[in-house]
């Protein structure tokens, strides 16, 4: 087929084919590329899919010529990291460019995860495989229906059970080159279960076989453009192409628009986001679709907060409407330097407040806010910027609408004004008086727990508060966690249950040590609370009354804790000046 004039043309590719050239460095991956941001279960899938010879997708290839010193684009690592001397995991580098290779403009991720298998990836620095996927060479058809296995700590007491074997030793030849050694892996893998010689031995020895036979020998179909092709016309199709699925963000698609018009565009933000100024508050390359919640810098709010200061728009969208739309993304290379150093002066100011990580702020764009503010010249008092942050946590500013409302904030922040950026806090909570809440709010649960979780981190920090039971001065030496005080098993076997014995009540939260956490973790406050110093539980609010840590008292307990958790949160927000 014939894309703008490019021509394109289809054809199967094995993926022996296509691990051989990853093998020789002769399969790349454009900087334009995102990291590996797949998870072990769709992992198991692609290798499942493959082996029933289910279609699994294509791929686009490019593979350019070019008679200057420099390739058309340059290259990023995969995202392997094979075992090194001592088994752990080391990072692979970037590969040489090399004339003749073949670019990826599409399937990264599916071929990232059959490389991980086949060229036996670690986590980094230990020597756990990524993913632990296992093959079952049993001929049961319990197994034998379905062979490709995660680890679970259930199927840790059924190895034996389904002959389970680590999926890499499959492709022991592949790695090495020689077809003989990786019947002697199996072999040697099997005779954790097995006697060799045995007839169960050789049938299994046969299963493996026919198992990698099926991977090495699958077809995935690959869509290959004109070696001709223009530079700024491959990037142009691997934008569109993705457009039209769910497989990149927006802000994956900006992000390899920009390697077509800024230089060095993937490492400079590499660089960035690995700066001590961000530690704890950046989310690195492959990191951003992790199911770790809370607010990070990544790649695209980078992006974002610069296309910002150079546009005065945070929405993608705005920009591709534009008929200038590359003139739009060029102009971020302005605007990068002031963009990452109003995202560190943010990070700063949180992290001056106590707030070790970006797990605790909810909202992504409560870093980005004020970034645009240091970076407009707007030095604005660090504790309006927290009571900002913190009412618009308890309210959930950005629970809806998230850009629309980021848009209009940065606006407002980029000229200063503050008042006007709690105004639309207290319009979007539909507060027409105050963002300060009343206790009756923390009683009936209004507020969003995770704004009122950063607001007790803040005020506990600030007031210099410690853990209990330990007595240890909170977050001095380990990770703040979040504790139930009362333990959810304890609860179920109340003879009435509605909301107020709920073990997601406020008052039945805590900011502890992770060790405390631990410590307590089961146990009932009776057991517990008597442990604990005087000053530790008032500091946190738990009521003196040892009546009240009984299980039968338990929505009095809650009761009077919400109520001392609202008076030290209003008490937070009115020293900040929240109106």
């Amino acid at each position: 087929m014939v894309f703008q004039g490019v021509t394109i043309k289809a054809s199967p590719w094995k993926v022996a084919h296509l691990a051989q050239l990853k093998k020789e460095g002769k399969l790349l991956l454009p900087d334009l590329q995102r990291g590996f941001v797949w998870s072990p279960e769709r992992v198991r899938a692609l290798l499942d899919s493959l082996y029933r010879r289910y279609p699994v997708g294509a791929l686009l290839l490019w593979k350019p010529t070019w008679s200057t010193p420099e390739a058309p684009f340059l290259t990023r690592a995969w995202d392997i990291s094979p075992a090194g001397a001592d088994g752990a995991g080391i990072a692979e580098p970037s590969p040489q460019v090399q004339p003749g290779a073949s670019f990826v403009l599409d399937g990264q991720q599916r071929l990232t995860s059959l490389f991980r298998v086949i060229f036996r990836s670690r986590q980094r620095g230990v020597r756990t495989a990524d993913p632990e996927l296992f093959v079952a060479l049993s001929p049961d058809p319990t197994w034998a229906d379905d062979p490709f296995q995660l680890r679970t700590r259930q199927l840790s007491n059924q190895l034996r059970d389904g002959l389970l074997v680590p999926t890499e030793v499959l492709f022991e030849g592949v790695r090495n080159d020689d077809r003989g050694s990786e019947s002697l892996a199996i072999q040697n893998a099997l005779r954790d279960w097995l006697s060799p010689g045995s007839p169960v031995f050789f049938e299994a020895l046969d299963r493996a076989n026919a198992i990698r036979n099926a991977i090495l020998g699958a077809e995935i179909v690959a869509y290959e453009i004109d070696a001709d092709a223009e530079d700024d016309n491959v990037i142009e199709i691997f934008a569109r192409l993705n457009q039209q699925g769910v497989r990149l963000r927006p802000g994956d698609l900006a992000a390899a628009r920009l390697t077509g018009v800024m230089k060095n565009f993937r490492e400079r933000a590499r660089q960035a986001l690995s700066a001590s100024a961000l530690e704890g508050f950046s989310a690195h390359e492959g990191g951003e679709e992790s199911a770790r919640s809370g607010a990070f810098v990544d790649t695209d709010l980078l992006v974002r907060t610069a296309l910002f200061l150079s546009t005065g728009v945070v929405r993608y969208r705005d920009v591709e409407r534009r008929q200038n739309a590359e003139e739009a993304y060029a102009r971020i290379e302005r605007s990068w330097e002031p963009a990452v150093e109003g995202l560190s002066r943010a990070v700063a100011m949180y992290r001056k407040a106590g707030i070790p990580d970006g797990s605790w702020l909810p909202y992504r764009y409560l870093l980005l806010v004020p970034a645009v503010a240091e970076a407009s010249g707007q030095r604005l008092p660090a504790t309006q910027w927290l009571g900002w942050a913190i009412a618009a946590s308890l309210w959930g500013h950005y629970g809806a609408s998230a850009e629309t409302h980021a848009q209009a904030d940065a606006q407002l922040a980029s000229q200063g004004r503050m008042l006007d950026l709690f105004d639309r806090v207290k319009a979007h909570a539909r507060r027409v008086e105050t963002l300060i809440p009343e206790p009756e709010d923390f009683v009936q649960n209004v507020p969003l727990e995770s704004g009122v979780a950063l607001a007790l981190l803040v005020y506990l920090m600030r007031t210099r508060a410690r853990s209990f039971p330990s007595g240890r001065p909170l977050g001095a030496s380990e990770p703040v966690e979040m504790a139930a005080l009362f333990p959810r098993n304890a609860l179920d076997q109340l003879p009435y249950r509605d909301s107020s014995v709920s073990p997601d009540r406020l008052g039945n939260l805590a900011l502890l040590s992770r060790a405390d956490t631990e410590a307590i973790r089961g146990r009932l406050p009776r057991e517990y609370l008597p442990e604990c110093g005087k000053e530790e539980l008032e500091q946190h609010g738990v009521p003196a009354a040892s009546a009240l840590w009984e299980v039968p008292r338990y929505s009095e307990f809650c009761l009077s804790r919400e109520k001392a958790m609202a008076g030290a949160v209003i008490d937070l927000l009115r020293s900040y000046g929240v109106p």
